[in-house]
């Protein structure tokens, strides 16, 4: 078996193994040699760590690879190979390219958790004193205990000092603001607007049922997000009776000129009578973490926040812990959960224990009734998931946290009235420490709890669990936007996008073998 000369002689072995691998590539079939052969091109095309960081960056941008790349590294997580990291990085920075459409998002933010209502009321009141521009309060509750009057002259001496005050308050929510409150601040040179009032007819932007359900503060460069009202029931020694307990966040960086823009939305929101210019930009801080700003305007057809709840629900891997009030989700959230556990990733769920509905606990019974589904349909899984009771107070804090990385935080309740009606706003926060520490007061609190299962005697008796039922399907109907017309531009578009579909789906062909006929009458 000699080669042309200068080559060297090749032996017999060498051409019975040559043999053999030709008999078996001859055997396989036209689909195995395909793969194998793309296989071995890609094996050998593979670019080196500098290429491939170059396409990351060209891919994804600077600003994700900045993100993701600061998140996933050897220091946060030494005990992953390479391989590992590079398939989460990518995994991550696909999910929030595409949530990227949904609201508007920023590098260089700090996100600061405020436990309890008397640490955030301080930030917040401290905030309001240090503002010299402007101070712009939304908020659903403001009621007329010592905490709503301790704001109230933190607003007024803000609006004596030249500073530009605006209060936007829910007409329902805030029914209880004293007038005179208002006065005085309109006579000091505030703005005080009360969202869709039932009275007169003409000020009206919505029916009933349209609230404004944000919490946002904004003083100068510094802005706060979270579920807390100022009520005194969030208050704790300092500032109220204690019988809330929720969670709330200090913003800091180019976002609050995003968060901004969710305040000037509701003034649009509310009919416009008031408005305000975007502010300007705050600096990004070295160090700085990514952040994305979201917002729910149903009658803008604006559901960002339950889609980038929905999408990270349905990427958890690992572990999904949510922390939230009224648990009884709409259809799009149920299904994402139920999906969590069979993907092999943990689900923690602390719910609330105590009721703020009197004198009939039907937040309380509905959520009995979806938890008994829920665990029905899940069984098999009580070892991934852990559904926990918390009854020493009324659970009001909303936040989430995926896979260690990812967490979300702001006012949507995981019902019917957050999903399909009320003005909504949340924060979504993409850095692992960040997630640690909602992790952290989620697992402190679920310590503090009681957890529940399908033996519990409240999911086995039947008149509980009619009373359950009939509070749930009360609570679902309530919900539903055919009382009050929320919907019907939702309806609209899905009945032109039912005709679209169906013209394209099953008459195209007919549509184009016509079009070709030329001459026939």
């Amino acid at each position: 078996c000699a080669v042309r000369e200068g080559a060297a002689v090749q032996t017999p072995c060498l051409c019975a193994r040559r043999a053999r691998a030709a008999a078996a590539w001859a055997a396989m079939s036209w689909d195995t040699r395909l793969s194998r052969w793309v296989q071995t091109k890609w094996e050998r095309w593979q670019p080196s760590e500098p290429r491939r960081h170059e396409y990351f960056r060209w891919f994804y941008g600077d600003e994700l690879d900045e993100c993701v790349g600061s998140v996933f590294s050897r220091k946060n997580f030494p005990e992953l190979d390479e391989t590992t990291l590079e398939a989460k990085r990518l995994k991550w920075a696909s999910l929030l390219r595409r949530n990227q459409k949904y609201g508007c998002h920023s590098m260089g933010n700090r996100v600061t958790v405020l436990e309890g209502g008397d640490c955030c009321y301080d930030e917040m009141l401290s905030a309001i004193g240090a503002a010299r521009e402007r101070v712009w309060c939304e908020s659903y509750i403001f009621d007329k205990s010592y905490v709503g009057e301790t704001f109230f002259r933190a607003l007024l001496a803000a609006a004596k000092r030249d500073c530009d005050v605006v209060l936007l308050v829910d007409y329902i929510g805030s029914f209880g603001l004293p007038m005179e409150w208002v006065s005085e601040l309109q006579r000091a040179g505030a703005e005080v607007s009360f969202f869709n009032p039932v009275m007169p007819f003409n000020a009206s932007v919505g029916p009933l049922s349209f609230r404004n359900h944000r919490k946002v503060l904004i003083c100068d460069g510094v802005g706060f997000c979270g579920g807390m009202n100022i009520q005194k029931e969030v208050g704790e020694a300092k500032y109220g009776s204690s019988h809330f307990y929720d969670v709330h966040s200090k913003l800091e960086g180019p976002c609050v000129a995003d968060l901004a823009d969710v305040f000037r939305d509701s003034l649009l929101e509310n009919g416009g009578r008031h408005s305000r210019d975007p502010m300007p930009r705050p600096p990004r801080i070295d160090g700085g973490i990514y952040v994305q700003i979201l917002q729910s305007n149903v009658r803008q057809r604006r559901r960002t926040l339950q889609k980038v709840i929905e999408r990270s629900i349905s990427s958890a891997d690992e572990s999904l812990y949510i922390t939230t009030a009224y648990f009884f989700p709409p259809g799009f959230l149920r299904r994402a959960l139920m999906q969590v556990p069979a993907r092999g990733a943990s689900l923690s769920l602390l719910l609330s224990g105590s009721s703020d509905f009197y004198p009939v606990p039907g937040d309380l019974l509905a959520q009995t009734h979806f938890l008994r589904r829920f665990l029905s349909e899940t069984r098999g899984y009580e070892s991934q998931i852990s559904v926990n009771l918390y009854g020493e107070r009324h659970m009001h804090a909303k936040h989430m946290s995926v896979d260690g990385v990812f967490s979300y935080i702001g006012s949507f309740n995981y019902d019917l009235y957050s999903a399909r009606r009320n003005l909504e706003v949340g924060v979504a926060v993409f850095d692992q420490s960040f997630a640690h520490r909602l992790q952290s007061l989620h697992q402190t609190k679920v310590s503090e709890s009681r957890r529940a299962t399908l033996q519990d005697w409240w999911f086995q008796q039947p008149g509980a669990q009619l009373a359950c039922a009939v509070a749930y399907g009360c609570i679902r109907l309530s919900g539903r936007n055919f009382f009050d017309g929320l919907d019907c531009f939702e309806q609209k578009w899905l009945v032109r996008k039912a005709s679209l579909t169906y013209l394209l789906e099953e008459q195209a062909a007919q549509f184009v073998g016509m079009s070709m006929m030329w001459g026939l009458d």
